[in-house]
């Protein structure tokens, strides 16, 4: 019985495979079908998908990372600053570089009131809840979940919105780095909090490069070549971040090739049903056995920053204190990647990985932190 699942599965991935394919069909199209399609999927991950019968399946774009032709840095900068070749060999190679220091001691505690009181006590101006821009797609009746989602969609992008959390992440001590291992010209796009309640449960093994994931469809970020770094994630520790309330967890090397996720198809489940697609659904494990021994635990105070690429298998672990464990981090890349296509951003953006869809990006805009944009890929935040 097992197999006719699979084998149905298979038939269904064949045919999407080929309308992929054949670009000049999609104008002929259902609208419903047309948006339907991965479209974003290059042929190892539609190949992956086929051969596991639906098992595995990619939650980013597939890619092996190409080592750069040197170690020096992309970028002048003040002393202070700088990072030697043996730096950036050691962050090429291992995926991560920190943490280092940033807000002073005698701030610290102000800006994380500011920052805490302005996520859980004021309502999002980037994604007005309030106005009707966004839409669950999951039953009303779930409401511990479409909470949680809001709660999500709440916390991003508040650098927007808030000069204080701008501030942050244009100090020298962050986009000076940033910039010698992108290059001189850096946006930001994306910034999200993350509280780890008292007793909470810490976030799986995961990767994430491109955010496929937003859709499963189409990357949110396209750049020139897959196979370089073109992105960074800055993680500020906002309280102290230790083992015991759940610091983040990464393992060193593992951005080199990212990995699907594997998962139950689900095909006698009938909760699952209405979140399937013609080639996956949004549960799973990601598909990587990881050695207990390569774990390093990224333990910071408060104040202080690291730099990684998502591409390193990275998570938090439980929070088995009585205290929350706040952080903020940025997404930050180059001016010559694109960010979101012009379909979402014209009309509306699915995030169905946390059953949202019909969210509008009006008011979205990256930015830059650091340099000039010489390409005018994105819409840019001005002050």
């Amino acid at each position: 019985m097992i197999y006719q699942p699979h084998f149905l599965y298979r038939l269904k991935l064949i045919f999407v495979f080929l309308v992929v394919k054949l670009k000049f069909l999609h104008p002929l199209l259902p609208k419903r079908l047309r948006t339907e399609l991965p479209i974003g999927w290059n042929n190892h991950m539609f190949w992956v998908a086929f051969k596991s019968g639906g098992t595995k399946i990619f939650f980013d774009y597939y890619s092996k990372l190409r080592e750069p032709l040197s170690y020096q840095p992309k970028a002048v900068v003040a002393p202070e600053y700088r990072l030697t070749e043996e730096d950036i060999r050691f962050f090429h190679e291992n995926g991560y570089i920190g943490p280092f220091d940033l807000i002073p001691s005698d701030e610290v505690k102000g800006i994380q009131e500011h920052l805490v009181n302005l996520v859980t006590h004021t309502e999002s101006k980037v994604h007005a809840y309030s106005q009707g821009n966004y839409e669950f797609e999951r039953d009303e009746k779930e409401t511990d979940k479409n909470e949680e989602a809001y709660k999500i969609i709440n916390s991003a992008n508040r650098h927007l919105e808030d000069s204080v959390l701008r501030n942050l992440f244009k100090n020298p001590a962050i986009t000076e780095r940033c910039a010698q291992l992108l290059g001189p010209d850096v946006i930001l796009w994306r910034s999200i909090f993350f509280n780890l309640p008292p007793f909470g449960d810490g976030v799986a093994w995961h990767q994430a490069n491109t955010w496929l994931g937003d859709n499963l469809k189409e990357s949110v970020v396209q750049p020139p070549d897959f196979e370089e770094i073109f992105q960074l994630t800055c993680w500020i520790a906002l309280t102290d971040a230790y083992k015991e309330n759940g610091c983040m967890a990464l393992i060193p090397g593992s951005h080199r090739e990212i990995y699907p996720t594997k998962f139950d198809l689900g095909m006698n489940n009938e909760a699952s049903e209405k979140y399937k697609r013609a080639y996956g659904i949004f549960d799973g494990n990601l598909d990587y056995s990881v050695d207990p021994q390569k774990v390093k635990y990224i333990e910071m105070k408060a104040g202080q920053f690291y730099l990684f690429t998502e591409r390193l298998v990275h998570g938090s672990i439980d929070n088995v204190t009585n205290n929350p464990r706040w952080a903020v981090n940025a997404r930050i890349t180059r001016t010559d990647v694109k960010l979101y296509t012009e379909k979402m951003l014209k009309e509306q953006h699915e995030t169905v990985f946390f059953g949202v869809n019909k969210m509008k990006l009006d008011n979205w805009k990256a930015l830059l932190i650091r340099g000039e944009d010489r390409f005018g890929y994105n819409r840019l935040f001005e002050e």
